[in-house]
């Protein structure tokens, strides 16, 4: 070859081997690194090297989508590679202020709630410490835990995202509200397992129950004009999740006759009288006005009129869906029959208004709605241990009981049980002298049964 055809073949850039040579066999080689076994979701989805930095991991930052670490959940895949909608500083730059003091080292923040945190701490006085809440690790590990898992497992209705979101940002505005977050959240580690376990409340959990009980007492003494709009909107998602855990908050290590009705106290029935004075905070916050970020969830709340959400039974047919021999003991079988008539009429068309419902998650907020609607009167009865009220509050827990929550279930299964087995005590497990009235509490309010149906 010419020295010319050589420049050539040079300023090319093309190599070729001399035919008397040997061939090059060498192959380039991946470098080899250790796989990460705890990456966060998007950089497993990737294929590549999480560094694990938490609560978002660099690649992330470089990448500009949410970060999340859990695999075990549904909405991890959901959250996948997700843009960012704005610069999310990590909370960093808060350690060891007036809001947060956290490590923040081992700490996974859903995307949603590290927004609302930042924007807590871009919005408060670094001055205003008397009224804030000091996060600590654990109080933004289990904020975290109640948005991913706990409101999940309260099921309430199709406004779940609303209920997510708003009572997370309400929580970390609001310290009574978070300390009923925790509480709840909590709860719910403790018995999502198993309902009926016989393992105590923590000390935090009664801790933060309390506390924020008396904290809301203490703003629903306030009178409206007092309040902020922020402060009404939590002060009823505090009672709804207040009714909550007042619904599961009952020792199943005790034995039957340790429960009411047995047994009285104070606190007999709390559960019920919070979900009646549900309907009083929901007046006192406004709810249904214009500016309530909880205006959604509020009508929820409406039974009836062009709000409601389900048709409900005529009060006329829903007694007539009660059992002729209950309708013939209560005597709610004569014409003209009403609530200034009978004392059981009201109740009894909660329970006839309950019965025929399917089992879904809109039923079970309308069954624990009507409940609330039952009169001082008829409370003041299963008080007074009336034998026919008793029997028709049962056949209630035997309804709710088939939700399947695990903050139902477990009231539903051992106040039933003990009203069952107060009927049979002292008469004779029969009421009105007919026992098959107590067939279908029976069914029902058995552990073995509820087991076996299926509880969430």
């Amino acid at each position: 070859m010419s020295s010319t055809n050589m420049a050539s073949v040079k300023s090319s850039g093309i190599v070729k081997a001399n035919s008397g040579s040997k061939a090059d066999t060498s192959f380039r080689k991946r470098k080899s690194h250790t796989k990460s076994r705890s990456g966060c979701v998007n950089c497993k989805l990737r294929h590549i090297k999480c560094d694990e930095s938490k609560p978002i991991c660099n690649n992330c930052t470089s990448f500009r989508v949410s970060c999340t670490y859990d695999r075990t959940l549904k909405s991890s895949e959901a959250l996948a590679l997700q843009p960012w909608s704005e610069q999310v500083f990590p909370l960093v730059s808060a350690r060891e202020t007036h809001l947060i003091y956290a490590s923040l080292a081992s700490l996974s923040l859903n995307r949603q709630v590290l927004t609302m945190l930042n924007d807590h701490i871009r919005e408060s006085d670094p001055q205003a410490v008397e009224n804030g809440f000091l996060f600590k690790d654990q109080h933004l590990r289990y904020l975290n835990q109640f948005h991913e898992k706990t409101i999940l497992s309260l099921k309430m209705n199709h406004k779940l995202d609303l209920y997510r979101r708003e009572s997370v940002r309400l929580a970390i505005r609001e310290p009574f509200l978070l300390h009923l977050v925790l509480a709840v959240t909590l709860m719910h580690e403790r018995l999502a397992a198993s309902p009926l376990t016989t393992e105590p409340p923590s000390i935090q959990e009664l801790y933060h129950h309390a506390t924020g009980s008396s904290q809301l007492n203490q703003l629903l003494s306030s009178h409206p004009s007092q309040l902020s709009r922020v402060q009404k909107d939590a002060m009823f998602m505090g009672t709804i999740l207040l009714a909550c855990t007042s619904f599961a908050q009952l020792d199943a290590s005790l034995p039957l006759a340790s429960h009411w009705p047995f047994v009285s106290s104070p606190h007999d029935l709390d559960w019920l009288k919070i979900c009646s004075g549900k309907r009083v905070v929901q007046k006192l916050a406004d709810t249904h006005a214009a500016d309530s970020a909880l205006r959604d969830i509020s009508y929820e709340f409406v039974l009836s009129g062009p709000a409601a959400r389900v048709e409900l039974l005529s009060e006329e047919d829903a007694i007539a869906r009660l059992p002729e021999p209950l309708r013939r003991l209560l005597r709610l079988d004569h014409a003209g029959v009403s609530a200034k008539t009978n004392a059981y009429y009201d109740a009894g068309v909660v329970v006839g208004r309950v019965l025929p419902l399917e089992i879904s998650e809109d039923n079970l907020l309308v069954s624990l709605v009507l409940v609330s609607f039952l009169p001082v009167r008829f409370r003041e009865m299963l008080e007074e241990k009336d034998a026919k009220a008793l029997l028709l509050f049962a056949w209630y827990h035997a309804k709710i009981g088939q939700f399947g929550r695990w903050w139902v279930w477990r009231r539903a299964v051992t106040e039933g049980r003990a009203i069952l087995a107060y009927l049979e005590r002292y008469y004779g497990g029969t009421v009105g002298g007919d026992e098959e009235l107590l067939g279908y509490p029976k069914k029902w309010c058995g552990m073995e049964v509820m087991v076996n149906e299926g509880m969430t």
